[in-house]
């Protein structure tokens, strides 16, 4: 657990003693120093101290085997985010977690925090570049197994549809990251500062946020956070 340098706020404790972020590679922050991670920067914003559950490649059914781990924390908020992995076809227009089942974890997740008195902010997930077969997302995952989905951004967009309908159907706030980094993207952000890439940092990746990628998700965390402090 990482404590914030930030001055506590009101009656000697920060507004929120501890915000826990469970997910996958995102929340750990894969390629980033630890002031650049999207926790930490929360924490920093709030005066927070803050745990990192993040595990890289796994899906909402592997993570469900650790849920204890960050329910015994009980911490104030937690920060939900999968999806990268579970819409992942591991063979031929086959997701890793099937659609229903994603849905069914994620809600057992928010009702899980909810029932020890966290608050969860369910998360969507950041587009991709998708690339072909020479680059990016294609070169390690095959198209045409994304034939039936209309490729893999299109299967990530309705696995983000079943994020918002599980935030609606729990009442859970939702960090819809997917809307604000489009919007940020038409604005005039580019997509390759965003994400690692060959030009930035040398790697085929495409997928994991860069410092400025991290920034879009603590600021839409933070809007709910703030939301959330004044009711």
């Amino acid at each position: 657990m990482e404590k914030s340098n930030r001055p506590a706020t009101g009656h000697g404790r920060p507004a929120i003693a501890l915000i826990a972020g469970f997910g996958d590679s995102i929340t750990a922050g894969v390629h980033l120093q630890e002031e650049e991670k999207f926790l930490s920067l929360l924490g920093e914003r709030f005066g927070s101290a803050t745990s990192n559950h993040g595990k890289p490649g796994q899906t909402t059914e592997q993570a469900m085997e650790r849920l204890d781990d960050v329910l015994k924390l009980k911490p104030d908020v937690c920060t939900v985010a999968f999806g990268m992995n579970d819409h992942v076809m591991k063979e031929p227009n086959v997701p890793k977690v099937a659609f229903d089942t994603f849905q069914r974890n994620l809600t057992t997740i928010c009702r899980s925090l909810q029932d020890i008195g966290s608050k969860p902010i369910l998360c969507t997930i950041h587009p991709i570049i998708e690339g072909d077969a020479d680059g990016y997302y294609y070169a390690r995952h095959p198209q045409d197994w994304y034939a039936q989905q209309n490729g893999a951004q299109a299967c990530i967009d309705r696995y983000n549809e079943g994020i918002r309908e599980v935030a609606a159907a729990c009442g859970v706030r939702l960090a819809d990251v997917a809307e604000t980094w489009k919007r940020r993207v038409a604005s005039g952000a580019n997509m390759f500062d965003l994400l690692f890439t060959r030009e930035n940092c040398g790697r085929d990746d495409g997928v994991h946020p860069t410092a400025a990628g991290n920034l879009i998700y603590a600021d839409c965390i933070a809007e709910q956070i703030e939301r959330m402090l004044e009711q």
